[in-house]
């Protein structure tokens, strides 16, 4: 619209009226990034981790409940049924105290029989392959041997290009087959007179090895010096393995309690290692609400049977973090009645306030004892330095101050008829593990800096 300005020579002169301007740029760009960035927040937000609630139901469990659902299951070697539903049951058990749950996959193998057999004198014997060994076939004279027989007695035995006849001994199978083998046996029929032995898998043993039931002893020793045809055949099969690591979302690993989860075949496993599994889930119930709750995590890791597989993955892949924990408890073997709680410890490799005084303060009485040495790990320079054959070893390895608390020796471990174990020790076991965790984050420590390019710091 226009308005008339001033009138020259009789023509009207006229002007545009004002108009407002336009606004600036920034007035709708800033609102515009805003409403970007709340919805890339509010997405990530969603998509963010976050604690779980907890279930009041789980937070009243008892031991001696935990133990009951988790025997149910039977064996839990890898592979078997019993193995998943124990996984699947553990991490839900997690879950409702409030635990983010993080299932780590450990590739595993099962050697599987696939029909060895042993004919002597024409007559066939019921057998199954040793586990672990990688099979084969051979022929040869059955050569009776004492099971203690000294590395005298076996050069006498004329064991070259022989079976080799034997019962259990005091070590386990892997050592006396060894001695067989290095006595120039070519393959060992082991009689089964200690059904209760763990079926420990043994290793790098290539020549053909069978297990015949003890109802055989009397007529395969009568057979002794006759020629025999032994046949072990396995198949190894890939199974599927997992680790759990459970904390919340925002917790560091300051404090690391642990066990492994897995069993040997055909054993119930309640010392080995049912009675750890049960401490660290009765640990985690009994941080639930506490500030020792956002500095702790929480393993049950698998393979643990088998070398330590899952360890030793998740050391790996863990391996920063790690840096900062102050100190790694490893359960094994702690619900035999009537035994006291030991300790083993390591520190060496770490700057910081020796393992065993703060130990001593979470509890007094508390026993110490020293790691054996695995007589089957080689040592080759500082490729093997440390001492121990428990699932704390990857974490010595990678330089974390590590605890073994078990209650001694249990002759029943991973064996058949390991069936039973003391809820009560389990609960006294996780309730040390927690103290001395409160310990452990009042003392001064210095996390390990990361290694330079050049090696040092490592």
């Amino acid at each position: 619209m226009t308005q008339p300005e001033s009138r020259l020579f009789g023509h009207e002169r006229r002007r545009t009226l004002p108009t407002r301007p336009r606004p600036p740029v920034w007035k709708w760009a800033l609102p515009a990034l805003a409403l970007v960035g709340a919805g890339w927040w509010a997405a990530d937000w969603v998509k963010r981790p976050h604690d779980l609630p907890v279930q009041a139901q789980a937070t009243q469990r008892t031991v001696a409940q935990d133990w009951r659902t988790l025997r149910a299951f039977g064996p839990r070697d890898p592979g078997s049924a019993g193995h998943r539903r124990a996984v699947d049951w553990l991490a839900t058990q997690l879950e409702a105290l409030g635990y983010t749950v993080t299932r780590q996959p450990v590739p595993l193998t099962a050697v599987v029989d696939r029909g060895s057999s042993l004919q002597v004198g024409g007559r066939t014997f019921p057998t199954r392959a040793l586990d672990g060994i990688a099979g084969g076939e051979f022929t040869g004279r059955l050569v009776r041997v004492p099971p203690e027989a000294s590395v005298d007695e076996l050069l006498e035995l004329g064991l070259q290009g022989a079976v080799a006849l034997t019962t259990c001994g005091s070590g386990s199978w892997q050592a006396q087959v060894e001695r067989l083998m290095g006595a120039g046996a070519q393959g060992a029929v082991l009689i089964d007179t200690c059904p209760s032995r763990p079926r420990r898998p043994v290793d790098a043993l290539l020549q053909p090895v069978v297990l015949v039931p003890q109802s055989s002893q009397g007529a395969l020793l009568a057979l002794a010096g006759q020629k025999a045809h032994l046949s072990a055949r396995t198949t190894a099969r890939p199974v599927s393995g997992e680790n759990l690591i459970a904390r919340r979302v925002s917790a560091e690993p300051e404090v690391v309690v642990m066990a492994h989860h897995d069993t040997l075949p055909g054993s119930p496993g309640a010392e080995s290692n049912g009675s750890g599994v049960l401490a660290v889930l009765e640990a985690a119930r009994r941080e639930v609400g506490t500030p020792m709750q956002e500095r702790t995590w929480f393993l049950l890791l698998d393979g643990g049977e088998a070398r330590m597989r899952g360890s030793d993955l998740l050391t790996r892949e863990y391996v920063y973090p790690l840096r900062q924990t102050r100190a790694a408890l490893n359960l094994d073997g702690v619900g035999r009645a009537g035994v006291p709680l030991e300790a083993a410890t390591d520190s060496t490799e770490v700057t910081a306030a020796p393992l065993d005084p703060l130990l001593v303060q979470a509890r007094p009485e508390l026993r110490f004892f020293t790691e054996e040495r695995d007589p089957a790990q080689p040592r080759f320079g500082r490729s093997r330095p440390l001492i121990g054959n428990s699932d704390h070893l990857p974490f010595k390895y990678q330089h974390v101050r590590t605890v073994l608390l078990q209650r001694g020796t249990n002759p029943r471990g991973g064996q058949p008829d390991d069936t039973q174990l003391d809820p009560a020790q389990v609960e006294d076991a996780a309730a040390f593990v927690v103290k001395a965790g409160q310990v452990l984050l009042g003392a001064p420590f210095t996390p390990r800096e990361p290694c330079s390019l050049n090696g040092r710091g490592c």
